[in-house]
């Protein structure tokens, strides 16, 4: 690429520079130690290396300033994923063959209902969205179904069929709205309840 003016090529910083810059202004504000890395390398920040999809997604999305810094090393995940846990009660989870591999953030009472369902390991898979606005609470989609957070209903577990029929009438945004509890038998079939009425299947 040229200038007009000068007929110079003018050069493009890396793609890390400018998240390097915002997350080094973020943890000095913080005191947190981040040491600029060479081109491509990962990041250290507060002793700990940041980078891959997990840093592209972390430094993306506010980095030290909104998450903190890292309280941990990356480390394995279930089947070949990688996680990697930071200050403010938030963890970044990515597999390759998961959603192209991009890392998203699980934090906060979705995590811990995430957790006491088996984590990665367990029926919900790895996350495959960042929590999100949801109605009047807040989500993260997993590969085998959906946490919403309300106020009125905690944080509960939305899948399968019921998950369906939720989602064909608009999710926490729709008609029902967020989930009040979770999945629960009514004689031979399953039902959930949600803040406009309760879904049945079948």
């Amino acid at each position: 690429m040229f200038s007009a003016q000068t007929s110079r090529p003018l050069t493009r910083r890396p793609r890390w520079t400018s998240r390097l810059v915002a997350a080094a202004l973020a943890a000095l504000a913080s005191g947190v130690v981040i040491q600029a890395p060479n081109a491509n390398a990962d990041i250290m920040i507060g002793g700990y290396s940041v980078g891959g999809e997990i840093g592209d997604a972390y430094l993306g999305s506010g980095g030290v300033f909104k998450w903190g810094a890292p309280t941990a090393a990356e480390a394995a995940a279930a089947q070949g994923g990688r996680f990697q846990t930071f200050a403010r009660d938030v963890s970044f989870y990515t597999h390759p063959s998961v959603d192209d591999g991009t890392a998203h953030q699980v934090g906060g009472a979705i995590r811990a209902r995430w957790a006491k369902a088996g984590w990665e390991r367990g029926p919900l898979g790895f996350p495959t969205s960042d929590e999100d606005r949801a109605g009047s609470g807040r989500a993260n989609e997993f590969q085998g179904g959906v946490i919403c957070w309300s106020k009125t209903g905690g944080a509960q577990i939305v899948w399968g069929e019921i998950q369906r029929k939720w989602e064909d009438a608009g999710g926490a945004r729709g008609y029902y709205g967020v989930p009040l509890g979770g999945e629960y038998r009514v004689g031979s079939r399953f039902a959930q309840d949600f803040a406009n009425g309760t879904i049945f299947w079948p």
